[in-house]
C-alpha cells in the first residue's frame, strides 16, 4: 500500500455516539437511528500525537461506558487536553459520572451548549426546561466540582441572532469561558442542515464588535486570539471567506461513532476506517487518506470552527499578530 510521509495530527473531534436527547433547530443528528458505536478499547488506536481532543456526539453522556472511553483515550494520548461537549440536559447522570471522569483526568474540560438566555435557549434546543438544566449543570461543575475548564458553547443561527451579546455577558457573569460557532451544514455531522450565512445585520454586527472589543481589551494574549477567531466567525456569518487556510486532514481529523475518519466534521471524504489498518499511522498515510486530502485542497468548504481554526492559527502566528495590532485600538 502506498504511504505518504505526512506529519501526524494534533487535534481531533471524536463523536462517541449519534444518539441525542435534544431536538435542535440547526442540527438533525438526533434523527440518526441505530448507528454503530465503537467499543471503548478501540480508542486505544488513536495517535499519541494528539494534543487537543473534543469528545462529542450526539450526547456523550448517553454512553454508559463514557468513563471507560475516557480511560482508553488517556492511555492512547496521555498529553492531550480533553474536553467533553454536552447539552447538559442529563443533570443527574452528569452528577454521577463527571466526578469519576475527573478522577481519570483531573484537567478534563466541559463545554455546555447554550444558545440564548431562558426561553430563547429552549426555543433553539426544543427541549422543556432546557435552560434550567443547563444552569444546574454549570452550577454543579463550577460550585460543587470546582472545575476550572468550564465553557459555554453558543451556536449562532437564524433564531438567536439577538442573543449573542446576552450569552457572552452571562458567561462573564458566571465566570465560565465563552466559545461560539456559526451553524454549518455537513453530510457527516449536524444532520445535513443548511449553512446559515448572511446572518449579520447591523444589530448582529454590533454584538460581534462588542465581543471582539471586550476580548481585545483584555491583558491576556489568549483573548486576543479569541477575538481573531470571533472576527472570522463574523466573516462567515456575513457570507464572506474565512481568514486562514484550513489544515483539515493534516493537523486535524474527525472520527465518527463507527470508526470512519474524515478530514473534518464538514468534509465528507472518508480517509479510512480505523479497523482497516494495523494502526492509525498506516491509515493517516494511506493512499485513501492522500486522495481525501488532495480533494479537499481543491474543493474545500468554507468553514471556520474552533476544531480546525485552532491549528490554522498555530501555523499563522504572524498573521494573527498583525490583525491584533491593527484592530486592538480601532474596533
Amino acid at each position: 500500500m502506498f504511504k505518504q510521509k505526512v506529519k501526524l495530527p494534533t487535534d481531533a473531534v471524536l463523536a462517541v455516539t449519534y444518539r441525542c436527547n435534544a431536538r435542535c433547530v440547526m442540527c438533525d443528528i438526533w434523527q440518526i437511528k441505530d448507528y454503530p458505536e465503537l467499543l471503548p478499547e478501540v480508542y486505544r488506536r488513536l495517535p499519541r500525537s494528539l494534543q487537543d481532543i473534543n469528545i462529542s456526539g450526539g450526547e456523550p453522556f448517553l454512553r454508559s461506558d463514557l468513563p471507560q472511553i475516557l480511560r482508553e483515550i488517556k492511555h492512547a494520548c496521555p498529553k492531550a487536553k480533553i474536553t467533553i461537549s454536552t447539552n447538559g440536559f442529563l443533570v443527574e447522570t452528569i452528577k454521577k459520572v463527571l466526578p469519576e471522569l475527573l478522577r481519570i483526568d483531573p484537567k478534563l474540560g466541559i463545554a455546555i451548549s447554550l444558545d440564548g438566555i431562558g426561553k430563547a435557549h429552549e426555543a433553539v434546543r426544543r427541549v422543556p426546561s432546557a435552560w434550567a438544566k443547563v444552569v444546574q449543570t454549570i452550577n454543579f461543575c463550577r460550585s460543587v466540582l470546582r472545575m476550572k475548564n468550564v465553557k459555554i458553547a453558543f451556536t449562532l443561527n437564524e433564531m438567536n441572532t439577538d442573543q449573542l451579546q446576552s450569552a457572552y455577558e452571562w458567561s462573564r457573569h458566571e465566570g465560565v469561558q465563552f466559545t461560539m460557532a456559526v451553524a454549518h451544514s455537513s453530510d457527516v455531522y449536524f444532520g445535513k442542515k443548511k449553512n446559515e450565512t448572511h446572518l449579520v445585520s447591523p444589530a448582529v454586527e454590533k454584538q460581534f464588535n462588542f465581543i471582539i472589543k471586550k476580548l481585545l481589551s483584555s491583558f491576556h494574549p489568549k483573548n486576543w486570539v479569541r477575538a481573531f477567531f470571533t472576527d472570522g466567525l463574523r466573516l462567515i456569518a456575513s457570507g464572506g471567506k474565512r481568514p486562514l487556510q484550513s489544515f483539515a486532514g493534516e493537523d486535524f481529523f474527525y472520527l465518527d461513532p463507527r470508526g470512519d475518519v474524515y478530514p473534518s466534521v464538514i468534509d465528507n471524504d472518508i480517509m479510512g476506517n480505523i479497523f482497516e489498518f494495523r494502526n492509525f499511522v498506516d491509515l493517516w498515510r494511506s493512499s485513501k487518506a492522500v486522495k481525501a486530502r488532495k480533494k479537499i485542497q481543491a474543493f474545500e468548504n468554507n468553514y471556520w470552527m474552533v476544531c480546525t481554526a485552532r491549528t490554522a492559527i498555530r501555523r499563522n502566528p504572524l498573521k494573527v499578530l498583525a490583525w491584533v495590532l491593527k484592530n486592538k485600538f480601532t474596533v
